[in-house]
């Protein structure tokens, strides 16, 4: 009966063994590299880095985007413990390294360009991927708005113009998604060449309260998330129809928007002024 019962148990701890061989396959080591206390290694991957575990105190890791920096302490050199660790990083792609790391002072190599690896952490390469196809789908947005607003009917006009450069704000426009767009014209009547330089969205005050000592006022500039349209180069006769898309804002009741228009190396600009509550009522497209 006691042979019967330590056969059983034999039988039973064998069998957890190879159990416990089935369902973890080690993973091979990348490479082993060699990390100093007085050089900094740097590795390089192609998407930026998510996560970084180092196995010792005596290294030290730190992330700039793609770039993994490398160092070790310096404390107790001579101790076999302090010279070596292992390394894992999951970079955006959610490619897994395990990477060796020893101690030299003076390593031969001190930067690396990580190759893409085949193991995946499906977390985080599901995370890139749907953080790409929500780029990819807020492009395919803010183009689409791009066509709709150009080919909008003019809500408004306002208007300023020197020296041949005529700039008119002709649409003002809003999307559910929230998005206000601004779409303008620039036309040259003048027989030089227009070289736009740049086109700034602030925010002003609506009357001038500079004299007031009480009173501080900081512009806001506005910056669009997508511009469509040609802005340099307007010959003769020409005209440019440029549309502006902003994620949604308000001004307060004493502001008022400012758009201004610069020439690349010229005196020329122009400069109006779109009122509060016209740019509280625009048209839905």
């Amino acid at each position: 009966m006691k042979k019967h019962i330590v056969l059983f148990i034999l039988f039973f701890i064998c069998s957890q063994m190879s159990f416990a061989q089935e369902i973890l396959e080690p993973l091979p080591q990348r490479q082993a590299i060699e990390v100093s206390d007085v050089k900094t290694t740097h590795i390089i991957f192609d998407e930026k880095i998510k996560y970084v575990d180092v196995g010792s105190t005596y290294f030290v890791a730190d992330t700039i985007g793609n770039m993994l920096k490398l160092k070790h302490t310096g404390e107790e050199v001579e101790d076999p413990k302090s010279k070596q660790a292992n390394l894992t990083v999951i970079n955006g792609k959610g490619s897994y390294y395990s990477i060796d790391m020893g101690y030299n002072r003076n390593p031969d190599i001190t930067t690396y360009k990580a190759v893409e690896t085949i193991t995946k952490i499906d977390y985080f390469a599901k995370e890139n991927i749907n953080k790409i196809e929500k780029e990819e789908k807020t492009a395919q947005d803010l183009q689409e708005l791009c066509m709709l607003s150009e080919n909008a009917p003019s809500t408004v006009k306002i208007k300023d113009n020197n020296d041949g450069l005529n700039l008119t704000l002709n649409g003002i426009y809003y999307r559910i998604q929230n998005k206000i767009v601004l779409r303008v014209e620039i036309y040259n009547t003048s027989k030089i060449t227009l070289d736009i330089d740049q086109i700034l969205f602030r925010s002003k005050l609506k009357n001038n309260n500079a004299a007031k000592k009480d009173y501080v006022y900081q512009e806001r500039i506005l910056t669009p998330v997508k511009s469509c349209g040609e802005q340099r180069n307007i010959k003769l006769g020409e005209t440019r129809v440029l549309t502006f898309i902003f994620d949604k804002f308000t001004l307060n009741e004493d502001e008022i928007l400012s758009l201004e228009v610069g020439e690349y190396a010229g005196g020329r600009s122009v400069n109006i002024r779109i009122p509060r509550k016209k740019l509280l009522f625009p048209e839905y497209i």
